[in-house]
């Protein structure tokens, strides 16, 4: 009979300790002082609200603006990926589009896990970066792109991201094996869900990552 994957329960409290640590330790502020995050749903919802919050305290309250980016992988041989919502990039025709000139772009997910969904939606901002470069009629700075992850689980990845993210603006909380992590937006006993996540997430059971740039 095949063992059950452990199950690992993250608190609201943990959670905010990792990000707030993770800004900490990874000097994220002074090595990519972000100018808008974008949060992929629904599991980057939470974590881009409180990671917002910490870097307004860490840049003099600076406004921050987020943005959603929506997508569903579609569990085959294919692995397709398809957009259940967007931002709009279209300057030329959408009074309501953001122009990614001179952005530093930060995007959030709580798990990179075969890292597809995190690879997607890097190549699909490139594309939309692309076509702005093309059309614009100011000067142009380019922008630049980087990963936030509350976990990173040490799988195989089917994804991959550009080695210039990798090297310079990938932000992982913390490294974690296979095991099943449990959020607490999961809880529908939010109460049995902190209670577990305090008796059992041990130290141990998680490294911290090593932060390989400084």
């Amino acid at each position: 009979m095949a063992s059950k994957t452990k199950k690992v329960y993250v608190s609201y409290n943990q959670l905010h300790d990792i990000i707030q640590q993770t800004v900490q330790r990874t000097k994220l502020c002074e090595k990519f002082s972000p100018t808008l995050l974008i949060a992929i749903s629904a599991g980057g919802f939470l974590p881009a609200r409180i990671l917002r919050n910490i870097l307004k305290g860490e840049l003099g309250g600076k406004s921050l603006p987020i943005q959603t980016i929506g997508l569903c992988l579609y569990e085959s041989e294919s692995n397709e990926i398809y957009k259940t919502q967007w931002i709009a990039t279209d300057l030329v025709n959408d009074p309501l589009a953001i122009s990614f000139s001179g952005q530093r772009i930060l995007i959030i997910d709580e798990v990179d896990e075969t890292r597809t969904t995190l690879s997607y939606a890097v190549s699909e901002l490139e594309k939309d970066i692309a076509k702005q470069r093309a059309t614009s009629s100011q000067e142009w700075i380019e922008p630049k792109l980087g990963i936030f992850v509350v976990h990173n689980k040490s799988v195989p990845k089917r994804g991959k991201l550009p080695d210039e993210i990798m090297t310079d603006s990938y932000f992982c909380g913390e490294n974690v094996g296979g095991e099943w992590i449990v959020y607490p937006w999961d809880a529908l006993d939010i109460d049995e869900h902190t209670r577990l996540a305090t008796s059992e997430m041990k130290a141990s059971e998680l490294t911290l990552p090593s932060d390989e740039n400084d």
